[in-house]
C-alpha cells in the first residue's frame, strides 16, 4: 500500500526565501528549519494544528524536481473550520480564489491561489471540541480529506489505484460521478505503528482542464526496504515511472508516475 504522507509546495529557485516568508506572514505557518541538500532547498513548515508541508525549490538535475507544464488535476488539501471567514481574510490580503463547491459528503471546498499563483485546495470541516486558537488565515493543517483527484472515468480510476497503489474503495457512484477511496497515513503506520485512514475523493471531470496546480504535489510513501521492488512492480504493470531522484536508501528519494488521466502521482521514501 502506498500511504499518504503530505507533500511539497514547489517554488522557483530565486523565489524560495520569498515563498517561505509569504507562507509564514500570510497563512501563519511556521518554518521550523531550512536545509540545502543535493536535491535542492527545502523549508519545513509546521502547520498550526498538526502536520508538516515542505516548501521545495525547483532545483537539481533530476526530472522529478524540475518545473514542468501542468500534468493534471491532483489537489493537496488543507483544512479550515470556517471557509467563509478564511476567504474573507484571504481577500483582504489580495489572495484570489475560486467559487465554493461541495464534495459528495457535504463538505465545502475551493481552490485558492497562494504565493506566485500556486493553487492550494481548502476544505471546511467541523471544529468539534477543538478550542485552540489559530492564525487569522484559519488554514490550520491537513484534515479528513487529504487529496482530490479529477478524472474522466471514476470506475476505471478506482480500479487503477486499487491495483497499482493499493488504495481501498469506500464508495463508488458512477451515476453521480464520484468515488471515495482511502489509504493509510504514513506517519501513523511508520512512526506509531498504528492505522489511521486518509481519504481521497475522485471527482468526474469530462473536460479535464489542466490547471496551474503542478507546483503543489501530493506524495505517497513507500518504505526504503521495498522501494525498488515497488518501482519495478509498476514497470511490470505497464507504468513508466520517472527517473528516481535522490537516494531512497540513505536519505530521501522520489519519483512520479501518471494515472490514466495523465495526473501526476508522486512517491517518496526516506529513512
Amino acid at each position: 500500500m502506498y500511504r499518504w504522507d503530505g507533500g511539497f509546495i514547489m517554488v522557483d529557485p530565486e523565489k524560495f526565501e520569498e515563498g517561505v516568508t509569504w507562507y509564514q506572514e500570510v497563512l501563519g505557518w511556521k518554518c521550523v528549519d531550512k536545509i540545502t541538500s543535493w536535491v535542492g532547498r527545502k523549508g519545513f513548515m509546521k502547520l498550526p494544528r498538526s502536520g508538516m508541508v515542505t516548501i521545495k525549490s525547483f532545483e537539481g538535475h533530476y526530472e522529478h524536481l524540475q518545473s514542468n507544464e501542468p500534468k493534471g488535476n491532483v489537489r493537496l488539501v488543507f483544512v479550515t473550520y470556517d471557509l467563509e471567514k478564511t476567504l474573507t481574510y484571504l481577500a483582504s490580503h489580495k489572495v484570489d480564489f475560486t467559487e465554493t463547491h461541495t464534495l459528495p459528503n457535504g463538505q465545502a471546498y475551493c481552490d485558492i491561489f497562494a504565493f506566485d499563483d500556486t493553487c492550494l485546495t481548502i476544505v471546511e470541516e467541523s471544529r468539534g471540541d477543538d478550542v485552540n486558537e489559530y492564525p487569522a488565515s484559519g488554514i490550520i493543517g491537513y484534515g479528513s480529506v487529504n487529496s482530490i483527484i479529477h478524472v474522466k472515468d471514476v470506475q476505471r480510476s478506482t480500479e487503477w489505484y486499487e491495483k497499482n497503489l493499493g488504495f481501498e474503495l469506500v464508495e463508488l457512484s458512477v451515476d453521480k460521478g464520484f468515488a471515495h477511496m482511502r489509504t493509510e497515513d504514513a506517519y501513523d503506520r511508520n512512526a506509531l505503528n498504528q492505522q489511521f485512514w486518509d481519504h481521497i475523493w475522485f471527482l468526474q471531470d469530462m473536460e479535464q482542464q489542466n490547471r496551474n496546480d503542478d507546483k503543489v504535489r501530493t506524495y505517497f510513501d513507500i518504505r526504503p526496504n521495498v522501494f525498488f521492488k515497488e518501482y519495478n512492480t509498476l514497470i511490470r504493470n505497464g507504468i513508466k515511472p520517472s527517473q528516481i531522484a535522490g537516494d531512497p536508501i540513505n536519505g530521501w528519494g522520489g519519483f512520479h508516475i501518471y494515472d490514466p488521466d495523465h495526473n501526476q502521482i508522486n512517491v517518496w521514501s526516506y529513512k
